[in-house]
């Protein structure tokens, strides 16, 4: 008992020092906004200031040195990570493309927040290739992930001082079907990935280095229905993956056992839109889904504990729809807590749309903010957008 007691009061005491240091990290830092512009003609990441509200002012567009592909791909992939590192500082990646003796070749490139420049276009090995199917990034505490979708690998960068990367190593990944990575987390030590032939895959993370964990399988909803998993992101506590299907369904696999259960499907949770994103809230009771086709978000509720999705609430179609802006794409909530705050959706070609969510007692609803949407005059195809100080998890 007195044992119990003693890990229990290190378990309560280390949160209280996790919980303390979030908050002196957001504390009198800038609080951004920042795109992927995607564009072929010469890449930039915008980044805007958030105001009260989550209503944004463009504060710098800073070029990548590289190019971005217009949007080809899918909308899903997450073009866009923000992290905060003790070793790299704080920093944005972006993938996009240079120039080789004439021939594109894909890089990470990096920007720091603290300076609002670019720190390098970091390539991997020689034979990563992208084409037309879309580049995804996301990040650990330690390195950054890339997947290549024409070499179908995933690339290991280790985060170095002043948003600098290092190159380590590919993994070979390649869905059952012979699919390229469509979506990809990383949190703590595992990285989830969901393949465009409707698999899904885990890589244990824990050295650097992303080795397969042995658990590539249909998801359940493409067995039955033949859907596939896109969208993926991971509960804070790494208990859960969540998938976000093509048809607006939702899958969830238990990653107790430190690799991917057979996944659970919900569905009936709001239109049937094809998918266009999938988000987390910050305290993890609400999962917010872009409807590609509809012009409308939804925010399903969601339980940490169990994994089980339910039926939340869905927004009228938002303003400019299939005139300032055809479909929707990735998101991100302007808080750390709660909801949220203010979600931001990328509306392409050019705009980012600003909602905002009241729930409570089991109902919520949205109301799109005044001035949105948002136009970024410096893309050509936004689809990925990220905020800083980013979401704990």
């Amino acid at each position: 008992m007195r044992a119990g007691r003693k890990s229990l009061w290190r378990i309560t005491a280390i949160a209280a020092v996790v919980l303390l240091s979030l908050g002196a990290f957001a504390a009198g830092l800038p609080h951004y906004l920042i795109t992927n512009n995607d564009n072929s003609q010469a890449n930039s990441a915008t980044f805007y200031t958030i105001a009260g509200g989550g209503q944004l002012t463009q504060a710098a567009v800073v070029p990548t040195g590289g190019f971005g592909w217009d949007g080809l791909g899918y909308v899903i992939t997450d073009k866009i990570n923000v992290s905060h590192d003790p070793t790299a500082g704080d920093c944005v990646f972006l993938s996009d493309y240079v120039l080789v003796n004439g021939s594109p070749h894909p890089d990470v490139t990096a920007i720091s927040i603290s300076t609002l420049k670019a720190t390098g276009n970091f390539q991997g090995s020689q034979t990563d290739q992208v084409q037309n199917l879309g580049m995804g990034v996301t990040s650990n505490a330690g390195y950054v992930y890339a997947n290549f979708t024409a070499s179908q690998t995933i690339g290991t960068f280790k985060k170095m001082a002043g948003c600098k990367l290092q190159f380590v190593q590919d993994t070979a990944a390649t869905g059952l079907g012979g699919g390229s990575i469509v979506g990809m987390m990383a949190h703590h030590n595992i990285l989830v990935a969901a393949f465009g032939d409707g698999s899904i895959e885990s890589f244990d993370i824990s050295t650097g280095v992303a080795v397969s964990n042995g658990d590539l399988q249909y998801s359940t909803g493409h067995v039955q229905n033949g859907h596939n998993p896109s969208g993926v992101d991971i509960t804070a506590d790494g208990h859960f993956a969540v998938f976000g299907d093509s048809t607006n369904f939702v899958e969830v696999s238990d990653l107790s056992t430190g690799k991917l259960a057979p996944t659970i499907v919900y569905s009936g949770l709001g239109s049937d839109s094809a998918l266009g994103g999938i988000w987390l809230s910050p305290d993890e009771t609400v999962l917010y889904l872009s409807n590609f086709s509809s012009g409308q978000v939804e925010a399903a509720f969601f339980d940490k504990t169990t994994g089980v999705v339910s039926a939340g609430c869905t927004s009228a179609v938002l303003r400019g729809y299939n005139h300032l802006w055809a479909f929707l794409a990735g998101m991100a909530t302007a808080s750390r807590t709660g909801t949220g705050g203010a979600l931001y959706v990328a509306e392409p070609d050019a705009r980012i749309g600003i909602v905002r969510l009241t729930s409570g007692g089991g109902t919520c609803s949205f109301a799109e903010a005044p001035g949105s949407p948002v136009l970024d005059s410096s893309t050509r195809t936004i689809e990925s957008v990220g905020v800083f100080p980013p979401r704990p998890f």
